[in-house]
């Protein structure tokens, strides 16, 4: 029988302090970099794609507003890339607020050359909610 005002587990979990353990999205701090990073990288894969006349024929049909950016996709997928890995620097240096905060938006606004294949898009979104709810570290 546990001590009185000890916590003790009641059907197996593990215990950490008075709560129970944090999941593993936002136990470590690797996931939610290495979710920015492939955000990233979808991104900039989908802005090179997009140079392919039969892959830019088929987005097209799936987004139609792809249509009048032409090779502007290229560049907004390089220049939204580069958005999300310089959030993925300032991430690693400490400063997580900021970094999901420039995610979020880079992520949304990809959704103008398809959303980084769409997965991007949601990586992006999620990761940064991760971010916005762990604890800060002291």
């Amino acid at each position: 029988m546990a001590k009185p005002g000890v916590c003790a587990p009641l059907s197996g979990g593990v215990w950490y302090g008075p709560f129970m353990r944090p999941a593993l999205l936002v136990r470590y701090w690797w996931v939610p970099a290495a979710l920015f990073l492939s955000a990233a990288v979808l991104i900039v894969l989908n802005g090179v794609a997009l140079l392919s006349p039969a892959f830019m024929s088929a987005w097209v049909g799936i987004f139609p507003w792809v249509a009048p950016l032409a090779s502007f996709g290229f560049i907004l997928g390089a220049i939204l890339g580069l958005v999300i890995v310089g959030a993925l620097v300032l991430f690693l240096l400490g400063f997580r607020i900021l970094g999901a905060f420039l995610v979020i938006p880079a992520a949304i606004v990809s959704l103008f050359i398809g959303g980084g294949f769409i997965v991007g898009l949601m990586i992006g979104v999620v990761s940064s909610l991760l971010v916005l709810s762990q604890r800060p570290r002291l």
